[in-house]
């Protein structure tokens, strides 16, 4: 699983679409998928997040939310 998954209920978007983050060992329903613009503003980050979001919804995932803050692009996912 990602870096701490289990414990933070986060995983971040690269994770999810370098198939770093194994979602069947996940136990929880909701997933926070994360992902921090080093440079620039966070709708750089959009497409990869989206990547994410859509890689989980080909598995039983749900967009459930999705905002941006600062530099932060969050997507929230809930398993079907």
């Amino acid at each position: 699983m990602g870096s701490n998954s289990g414990q933070t209920l986060t995983v971040t978007a690269r994770e999810v679409v370098d198939r770093k983050f194994d979602p069947s060992s996940y136990p929880y329903r909701h997933l926070a998928v994360v992902q921090v613009a080093k440079i620039g503003t966070p709708d750089s980050q959009i497409p990869l997040v989206m990547g994410a979001v859509e890689t989980l919804g080909q598995i039983g995932w749900e967009l459930a939310a999705f905002t941006m803050a600062n530099r932060t692009v969050v997507a929230v996912m809930r398993r079907r």
